[in-house]
């Protein structure tokens, strides 16, 4: 156990056959050091065996596995004997013949009785990392349960490329993929799928099943008795039939994944996500398509040297760099599941295409062909995704990804409506409009009415339209039929899809600065007290947030985009966080994941700051240096807008910026990517709100200087804060973002090919260690980003960042590795310094200040709620019925998303402030947060909709109602989505159900239900609060304000 990195490590010795390319049929028997290796943190439990002098390990995740010999465990052969003082360990994929590695969590080490005190020291250790370590007492041999060599097919090889169930006897795929998710995440072990297991299965309905098994694999710990758990699953599920049929949108699918590691995989329950294209036109077929993502052990990344595998150095001292990289084994059973594919639950999976998102990720799409239906093979699906001519593997590869992306379908387009020949602004080998076209005002309404943001239109959306992409700005039309004008900058590749595919639109988005632009405006001369107040001041609001309502108030209207609004809107009504849990909730996980932002990647709100989309000034009267920016507010006035003609007066509370502003875009790490501009007040562009408006003129487009983008959906961050402006007020020179020549093939782009560049992008991902270089180097020397090393560093990166397009490999040289990394980077494997600059001082500020409180205490349970009069309402007690059948079903969907993903409360999702997910790495969480808010969203819509279908007490069915009618029925219908909550006598009915078997019994109050008509309680409230004497000078009371007159 090596308390410098966490780590724990067993090595033993081992016979192991070598195949070598020259000798088809011999193989070379080799001594070997095996070693596998697990940070103390994946230890869940140990069990201490004195008397034999051995231990049980149960740990949560698979080790790495490690090896190491006279000759190397490599997929291309080596001409030479690497020789044993310098062999460095090798990763390497399951050794034993039946996957017994990937397979088993718990390990078994004796050792002699001389070694026990070393022994003591580390349990000592692991003590004190909060591992949980039982004295068992008495020796192992009495209590002797099932190990691996007792299995009947032990020292068998294994079928598959992964333990899988592949059939069961009357068993269809749905459930069949959750009984093999169970085995993978080791809740139930295979041997414990007897026929009585199954029987139980055959016996109910899928949908009972299905239900059941997703609750199971929700459990966290091992289960014993797997009959009996799952037979209690089943009865509860039956009892609740709402539990068994979800509505899932159309903009939304379930997804199946499978996450394949060096020596496992796992079956992921299906997820709700954001659909795409071609799953939603081959939605008949969707359970056919899966999303695979390549993963270390532990659900870590799978970084390049897993892959590679460099000599040692005495070798490299000897030998031309053409023997230097190699790969492993590993990389030989990525490159096998992707080019011969795999079979899964009795289907054969064959590797389709990936989105650019997704080769970040190590993630494709694949597809299981019927053998029924031959109109759906992937040749098949490739054809109907359109026409791919290029002889780039690159653009070819993204071209296709590019019908991955995750999107809204809206309007149907007719030929004659759209103009594909809107012509590009080029100059100076620019391309000063690449990527944006034009949307007319009705268009964008009927695309808003389609996305439900009628009360609040966006001004440009970024979208996909057959082989288009790029944004279209909202401009007036010519009245001759043309709705929608697209460039050919936007044009990528032939297809006859009609439908006008959103993936995002212009909004409200809080500033907030980051490491990467702190360091180059610091590097830029802005004084770091700026940067360290700002800190200070967030630091205060967030700490004053549960006893300072104008305080709260300002940060949920702020600093959160929408996901602000519930806690905002109770706030507003005068409800308080000490007297309402679920308010106080929202506000903590706010605090929480903004806390969390400051001390792992200094996010610093920034008032005077928005992001934007950049989009392009049509009218040509912006000048080179010049920009146009109208930034929205949030105004909680929107929310009751639909609530009648008499709360439609809602205004969009737009402010223009006129003055000097900073410009940047992420990824930023040249001192030329921060662009200082000037922003202009132009009447003409009043209706593009939170948009960047660039100028057509000029020498270079401004969207190229900042990290060479461009303006197909690029986010820019800007603030005109004059604190954060640099002094000289003037930009430094922009790099060359000129990209490299993209190499053509000789001939058409073959499966081989695609296959061969996403591998290629997996063993040479270097943008992350190029970025994390730039921020040592930035830190170590006095120049800051202006350091020679950090100027050569941000060319590198720009070429790394481009290889998804261009295929060019970058590689950084020795010189520029880091050997020591700053203690703000957390990097707990490497040796670290103290950084006394800026990012340092700020990271110690903030991990002092926010050490002891960062987790927020414990969720409030249903012994303590609270329940207010107020919000009964006469009428309710006819909705009660509905409303609790609503809520068990709505709470048991819920659950189960918050077991799936490992989050702790709900709070979480309702703000999307999401801060207690399992430590991945960051891009991962990302994404992984990305999926939870769609799979929230996609919940709430559903409850949303469900309360918004109105039938007047004693109605069977919906009747028309006046406005006035319909208000009184949502009060109603709130007070009851709120009582059965809240209530005494509903919360003892909770609490009854909590009680049925293998419920777990410290579950906090689920709150968040009663709240989805949070606008209507609102109301309620302010209605009872009428008497009270309104301050309109405070933000807090402007709503109760706004509503006093019309209530």
């Amino acid at each position: 156990v090596d308390p410098f990195d966490g780590s724990c490590r067993l090595v033993f010795a081992r016979d192991t056959a070598f195949a070598f390319k020259e000798l088809r049929e011999a193989a070379v028997v080799m001594r070997c050091d095996v070693k596998l290796e697990f940070p103390v943190r994946d230890v869940a439990e140990v069990r201490v065996f004195k008397l034999d002098c051995s231990l049980l390990l149960r740990l949560s995740a698979v080790p790495l596995v490690y090896y190491r010999t006279a000759d190397d465990d490599i997929h291309d052969s080596v001409p030479f004997d690497l020789l044993d003082d310098d062999d460095p360990w090798i990763r390497t994929t399951d050794i034993t013949p039946s996957g017994a590695i990937g397979r088993c969590r718990v390990y078994r080490i004796a050792f002699p009785a001389r070694f026990w005190s070393k022994m003591e020291r580390a349990l000592a250790y692991m003590g004190e990392r909060r591992v949980t370590i039982v004295e068992c007492g008495g020796g192992w041999g009495p209590r002797r349960g099932l190990t691996v060599r007792d299995e009947p097919e032990f020292g068998e090889r294994m079928q598959d490329l992964f333990f899988c169930v592949q059939h069961a006897q009357g068993l269809k795929f749905p459930v069949l993929f959750l009984v093999n998710a169970l085995v993978h995440k080791g809740v139930v072990s295979q041997h414990q799928l007897t026929p009585e297991f199954y029987g139980l299965l055959q016996r109910r309905e899928d949908d009972v099943n299905v239900a059941a098994l997703k609750e199971f694999w929700g459990i966290k710990f091992p289960v014993f008795d797997a009959c009996r758990r799952l037979k209690n699953l089943q009865d509860r599920v039956a009892r609740n039939p709402k539990l068994l049929h979800s509505k899932i949108g159309d903009d939304h699918s379930e997804v199946r994944r499978l996450v394949i590691t060096p020596t496992t995989a796992y079956c992921l329950p299906p997820q709700v996500e954001r659909s795409n294209r071609v799953v939603r036109h081959y939605r008949d077929a969707a359970d056919r398509f899966l999303k695979v993502t390549f993963m270390d052990e532990g659900m870590q990344q799978l970084n390049s040297n897993v892959l590679n595998f460099s000599a040692a150095q005495i070798v490299k001292d000897l030998m031309s760099n053409s023997f230097l990289q190699h790969k492993t084994t590993v990389y030989k059973r990525v490159k096998t599941f992707l080019t011969e594919g795999f079979h899964m639950c009795g289907r054969k999976y064959s590797f389709l295409a990936f989105s650019s998102n997704q080769l970040r990720d190590r993630s494709a799409w694949f597809f299981a062909e019927d053998r029924t239906d031959r109109t759906r093979t992937v040749e098949s699906i490739r054809k109907w995704m359109g026409r791919f001519t290029s002889k780039n593997v690159a653009k070819h590869t993204a071209r296709m990804g590019q019908c991955f992306s995750s999107t809204y379908a809206t309007v149907v387009m007719h030929p004659h409506e759209v103009n594909e020949c809107l012509e590009d602004v080029e100059r100076n080998g620019y391309v000063f409009s690449d990527g944006i076209g034009k949307i007319t005002q009705e268009l964008a309404l009927e695309v808003a009415k389609k996305l439900q943001l009628t009360d609040n239109p966006p001004s440009a959306y970024q979208i996909r339209y057959a082989g288009f992409k790029g944004v279209i700005a909202v401009w007036e039309g010519e009245n001759d039929g043309i709705q929608l004008s697209l460039r050919p900058s936007m044009h990528k590749f032939e297809s006859p899809h009609t439908v006008l595919e959103v993936v995002s639109w212009t909004k409200f988005q809080p500033g907030f600065l980051n490491r990467q632009i702190i360091t180059l405006l610091s590097s830029l001369n802005v004084p770091d007290a700026i940067f360290s107040q700002m800190q200070k001041d967030m630091l205060s609001n967030l700490n004053n947030i549960l006893t300072d309502t104008d305080v709260a108030f300002d940060v949920v209207t702020t600093s959160c985009a929408d996901e602000g609004n519930t806690a905002a809107l109770m706030l507003s009504a005068g409800i308080l966080p000490g007297t309402e849990p679920h308010l106080k909730a929202l506000l903590l996980a706010i605090r929480s994941t903004q806390l969390l932002g400051l001390l792992e990647k200094s996010r610093i709100f920034v008032p005077k700051g928005r992001w934007l989309m950049g989009c392009l000034d049509e009218l040509g009267i912006l000048e080179q240096g010049q920009c146009f920016i109208r930034a929205s507010s949030p105004v909680l006035n929107n929310s009751l807008v639909k609530h009648g003609p008499r709360f439609s007066s809602a205004n969009n509370n737009a402010e223009t910026i006129v003055g000097t502003v900073v410009m940047a875009k992420n990824p930023c790490l040249h001192p030329g990517d921060v662009r200082i501009l000037e922003a202009i007040d132009v009447p003409a562009l009043h209706h593009l709100v939170d948009c960047l408006v660039f100028p057509k003129n000029g020498e270079r487009p401004h969207a190229n200087e900042a990290s060479g983008s461009d303006l197909d959906g690029d986010l820019y961050f800007v603030t005109w804060d004059e604190k954060l402006i640099p002094p000289g007020k003037k930009s430094w020179n922009p790099m060359d973002y000129s990209p490299a020549e993209a190499k053509q093939l000789p001939r058409q782009v073959t499966q081989s090919d695609i296959v061969d560049f996403f591998l290629k992008n997996m063993v040479n991902e270097k943008l992350g260690p190029i970025s994390n270089a730039h921020v040592v180097h930035a830190d170590m020397s006095e120049y800051g980003a202006m350091d020679e090393k950090c100027i050569q560093l941000a060319e590198l990166a720009a070429f790394a960042v481009d290889f998804p397009k261009t295929g060019k490999i970058v590689s950084m040289p020795p010189a520029l590795r880091p050997k020591l990394y700053p203690d703000f980077m957390g990097k707990d494997d490497a040796i670290s310094y103290k950084s006394e600059k800026i990012l340092g001082r700020l990271y110690r500020s903030i991990q002092e200040a926010s050490s002891s409180d960062l987790v927020p205490e414990e969720t409030c349970t249903l012994n303590d709620l609270p329940y207010d009069t107020d919000m009964e309402v006469p009428g309710a007690a006819d909705f009660l019925s509905s409303a609790w059948q609503c809520k068990c079903s709505y709470e048991a969907q819920l659950d189960a998303l918050l077991k799936q993903y490992g989050v702790r409360t709900e709070a979480e999702l309702v703000t999307e402030h999401i801060w207690s997910l399992p430590k991945y790495n960051s891009r991962k969480q990302g994404d992984i947060k990305e999926r939870l808010k769609n799979a929230y969203s996609a919940l709430r819509k559903e409850y949303r909709a469900i309360f918004e279908s109105v039938e007047a007490p004693g109605q069977a069915k919906a009747v028309a109602l006046d406005d006035d009618e319909r208000n009184r029925v949502y009060e109603m219908k709130a007070s009851a989505w709120y009582q059965v909550t809240y209530h005494p006598k509903w919360v003892e009915r909770s609490r009854e159900a909590l009680l049925e078997p293998d419920r777990e019994e410290d579950t906090p109050a689920r709150l968040s239900f009663a709240w989805i008509p949070v606008e209507h309680l609102a109301r309620i409230k302010l209605r009872c609060r009428g008497g009270v004497k309104v301050d309109r000078r405070r933000p807090v009371e402007r709503l109760a304000a706004y509503m006093s007159g019309s209530l």
